[in-house]
């Protein structure tokens, strides 16, 4: 019996996407951020990319010649005036730390043992970082430094065969992180944290693994938004929880597994999309591209 039509989106975007990343080496997008000039810094396999606010002209590139040689999740955070970025040569199992202004020079630079996972930066300037799991540890950290001077990471948070993966600072008081059990499979337990900026300790952990209203599959992005956050997961979900922890609504759905990060703009998501489409031809093809979705409720797929 012949499957009936998928209900997905599943064509390549043209029409809709803010900005196509794949013609410009951006290819495999994990990260995105805005300066105060509205334009768009891109994390990609690719490299950094800096783009004009409406996303058609690169400014600034810092390419990879190799982008199948880095890790997954590379970062950018802008801080003020300056762009945090992070990437990891797969194999080096070497994170590379850089600081730049806003014309791209480098500042600062360093090298971190693993691979990082996620940053965040607070607005009193601490910077939060975690690491891929590395294989066979059991024991897991979250690393805090300081814009002002970034040269020793503190074992800021750990936890024992719980790993913390996506961050959000919600203020300069409260960090979110979402925590996975080891090992990290379909089956792992899964919550959102509320730790104490300052001291680490835990103040509230809610949600739990599923794929129903108010549960978490493998948050990808996590974003403060009004008094709460926004979490993006594998299934396409953009959730909106208070600092409560309730679900207060889905804001936002696209395909499951497109969507990488995402930054949030004028009561939109703006997301790094990277998957199979089918072009105009019929073809299927990798494509890499940027995507605004409106936090009203707004859908790709069928619900």
């Amino acid at each position: 019996m012949a499957e009936p039509p998928s209900k997905t989106s599943n064509h390549q975007r043209v029409e809709e996407m803010m900005a196509h990343l794949t013609p410009k080496g951006a290819t495999i997008p994990y990260n995105l951020a805005f300066d105060s000039d509205n334009c768009i810094w891109v994390a990609s396999k690719g490299g950094l990319f800096k783009l004009n606010p409406e996303g058609d002209k690169v400014l600034v590139e810092n390419k990879n010649i190799f982008p199948k040689k880095f890790a997954p999740y590379c970062q950018v955070v802008i801080h003020g005036n300056k762009v945090i970025h992070a990437q990891c040569e797969d194999v080096a199992d070497i994170t590379e730390f850089r600081i730049l202004d806003l014309e791209g020079n480098i500042e600062h630079e360093q090298f971190i043992d693993g691979k990082i996972q996620s940053l965040a930066v607070s607005s009193n300037g601490a910077i939060f970082l975690t690491k891929q799991p590395a294989k066979g540890a059991d024991e897991f950290f979250i690393y805090k430094t300081s814009i002002d001077v970034p040269l020793g990471w503190d074992e800021f948070a750990s936890e024992f065969d719980l790993c913390y993966q996506s961050l959000c600072c919600l203020d300069d008081s409260n960090l979110v992180a979402a925590t996975c059990s080891i090992p990290n499979n379909i089956y792992s337990k899964q919550n959102i944290v509320i730790l104490d900026a300052e001291s680490g300790k835990l103040k509230k952990k809610f949600s739990e693994a599923g794929k129903e209203a108010g549960q978490i599959y493998f948050p990808r992005s996590i974003q403060s938004y009004h008094d709460g956050i926004l979490v993006l997961d594998k299934t396409g979900r953009i959730q909106h929880f208070g600092r409560d922890g309730n679900l207060i609504a889905e804001s936002a759905r696209i395909d499951a597994y497109i969507g990488n990060g995402f930054v949030v703009r004028n009561d939109e998501a703006v997301i790094a999309c990277s998957g199979i489409v089918r072009a105009a031809d019929g073809e299927s093809i990798c494509d890499d591209w940027i995507e605004a979705i409106k936090l009203d409720g707004s859908f790709w797929t069928e619900l």
